[in-house]
């Protein structure tokens, strides 16, 4: 397959997550709005496609309401352990059906509409959350809430994530800002570019995204550009296998040694749910690529960084 230019848009690989945005305006002087979708009853038999949506149901306290889940759906642990549907783009119907699934929670995606679509017909809805920027993680996160009565709850998370976000904002402002490459896929290269939650972490943890001219959130980008543009910082997520190295290691960017961030031994390889899934560990994950950006600022990486979250971190 050729490979396009960093300007230039591609589709996503098929592992990126996609998200929902909740806008609510209202004026003085406009009309009431009209009233939001009552949530499920309080028995509704929830099916889970989207790991942002299923972590975010945890952290809510509401996983006892998930009776299955997507087969990207791999932490947290709880969770992970239920009966499997399918892929994000193709679940299976007669499986939803089975399990009694009336509420089907997913990721925006022009991928599998018309199944989605035929869900629908079956009487299952089918709620898609937008969660590829900040702003659309926050709202899926209070969508969610609403849906399974923990109001409250979610606006806490809200109101904590925005918090945590800010003051790591806050304490890279006036550093440096290295040139960082956020790698998620390989032959082609594929790159986080603007518009995706990858593209804000590395810009409020203090760097700059080399690839910020690209026109999409996942770019296939040319090798010949991103080696011209000389990242001091690799982010490297694109290897999902069991067993893949992880750590600050050259990997195939050995090749290039002449690259700031394999002279210098800033190329990280991180196991793609640490930084993959935007939902309640956003503040994690800001904290973990400002601690690979400005390690004299939050501290140098710790081995557990690079690995898949452990117990307890999504709570």
């Amino acid at each position: 397959m050729r490979r396009r230019s960093a300007g230039a848009p591609a589709p996503a690989p098929a592992a990126a997550l996609a998200a929902l945005a909740v806008l609510a305006a209202c004026a003085r002087s406009a009309p009431p709005p009209a009233p939001s979708p009552a949530p499920p009853p309080a028995g509704a038999r929830l099916g889970v496609l989207a790991p942002a949506a299923a972590e975010t149901l945890a952290r809510l306290g509401a996983a006892e309401r998930v009776v299955a889940v997507g087969d990207w759906v791999t932490w947290p642990p709880e969770l992970a352990a239920r009966p499997r549907l399918g892929s994000y783009d193709a679940p299976s119907a007669e499986r939803l059906l089975e399990l009694g699934v009336d509420t089907l929670i997913t990721t925006a995606s022009a991928a599998g509409r018309a199944e989605r679509a035929e869900l629908a017909r079956l009487g299952i809805e089918v709620v898609e959350l937008d969660t590829e920027t900040f702003e659309g993680t926050l709202a899926a996160i209070a969508e969610l809430g609403r849906r399974v009565g923990r109001e409250a709850a979610a606006e806490a998370l809200v109101e904590e994530i925005r918090a945590r976000l800010d003051g790591i904002a806050r304490r890279v402002a006036g550093a440096r800002r290295p040139r960082v490459l956020v790698a998620v896929g390989r032959e082609p290269l594929y790159a986080a570019g603007p518009g995706s939650h990858l593209d804000e972490l590395v810009r409020l943890a203090g760097g700059e995204n080399v690839v910020a001219d690209a026109g999409a959130p996942w770019a296939m980008v040319s090798l010949e550009s991103v080696l011209a543009r000389r990242p001091e910082v690799v982010l490297d997520s694109a290897d999902n296998r069991p067993g893949a190295a992880r750590g600050a290691l050259p990997g195939e960017w050995a090749r290039w040694p002449f690259l700031p961030a394999v002279r210098d031994g800033r190329v990280y390889h991180l196991d793609p749910a640490r930084l993959s899934v935007p939902g309640p560990r956003l503040p994690e994950m800001a904290e973990l690529v400002a601690r690979l950006l400005h390690p004299e600022i939050f501290g140098p990486p710790r081995a557990s960084d690079f690995g898949p979250p452990l117990a307890g971190e999504a709570r």
